[in-house]
């Protein structure tokens, strides 16, 4: 018995990157990516494989889903006729990927980080696929895309606020509350509003803040907020539980190898097992040579 379900799932995160038309990085590229000493770095076991999970979840929650979904539009765009084509591919289910950010195909993600998607949830599309000094931002939730403004892009010399703009946080609390509801920290806060400057050093530095509308309610983070590499917070924990999920499956498999071997018989006496990641990323167990899913039920 040959299997090493960590090595499949390294070549599988590879092959789905380049799939989706993203850049795969190197090891060695994500190695000097990592900013943790070389002492603790080595103390982790498949460092790699850790690194390449956590750009891997990075830029998978900055794509969106191909499917048809139910849109939302707010008061603020209302008369907007620029929304109809991106309103009507959503609705309609098509790729809108190519609308975004670039920075989606960058290899260092901790560099090229959408801070406002990490700590809002937020997305952000451009009108054309060779970009656009405008931008539209959109709230995805399940089945529903809510777009909220359109912005025009940050100057780097602060004369115009996009990614801490809180009248983002303002249109969808005056639009769709009940959206925001699970998000609520407080009703008729009292905490001083944070100035732009004060928010944006405040996420430079990978601190989330909370945000608070006109009425006094005071809002969580919708997306989770970031870690200190300001990678998502939602891409660590989703790293860490695939990372344990194949690493429990391979002693699974090793445990339970003769009776898997005898439920394979109808097709193969030696079967040649891998680890495969489903439409949803779930990992699958296939025995390769006759495309046969092994169903531990």
């Amino acid at each position: 018995m040959s299997i090493d379900f960590l090595s499949d799932l390294s070549n599988e995160l590879q092959i789905l990157l380049k799939e989706y038309g993203l850049n795969v990085p190197s090891f060695e590229q994500l190695r000097q990516q990592d900013k943790r000493s070389e002492e603790l770095k080595n103390k982790i076991g498949n460092n790699d494989l850790h690194n390449l999970l956590l750009h891997f979840f990075t830029v998978y929650s900055r794509r969106l889903p191909v499917r048809k979904w139910n849109v939302h539009i707010s008061d603020k765009l209302s008369d907007a006729a620029e929304i109809i084509d991106i309103a009507d591919k959503l609705l309609h289910g098509e790729d809108v990927n190519s609308l975004l950010s670039n920075r989606v195909r960058k290899l260092n993600q901790s560099k090229f980080a959408d801070l406002l998607l990490a700590e809002w949830g937020i997305h952000h599309l451009h009108f054309e696929e060779n970009r656009s000094d405008e931008l539209l931002f959109i709230y995805f939730n399940g089945n529903d895309a809510y777009l909220i403004d359109i912005l025009t892009h940050e100057k780097v010399d602060g004369s115009v606020v996009t990614w801490t703009n809180t009248d983002l946080i303002q249109v969808m609390h005056d639009n769709w509350p009940n959206v925001l509801r699970p998000y609520i920290f407080k009703t008729n806060s009292q905490s001083p509003v944070l100035t732009t400057e004060q928010r944006r050093t405040l996420r430079n530095k990978a601190a989330t803040t909370t945000v608070i509308v006109n009425d006094g309610t005071e809002y969580m983070p919708m997306g989770g907020g970031y870690s200190a590499s300001k990678h998502p917070t939602h891409a660590v924990v989703q790293s860490d539980f695939l990372y344990l999920t194949v690493k429990q499956l391979q002693v699974t498999v090793e445990e339970n190898y003769f009776a898997i071997q005898q439920a394979l018989l109808e097709y193969t006496t030696t079967p040649k097992l891998k680890l495969k990641l489903g439409t949803n990323l779930e990992p699958m167990i296939v025995e390769v040579n006759h495309k046969v899913q092994v169903n531990f039920q």
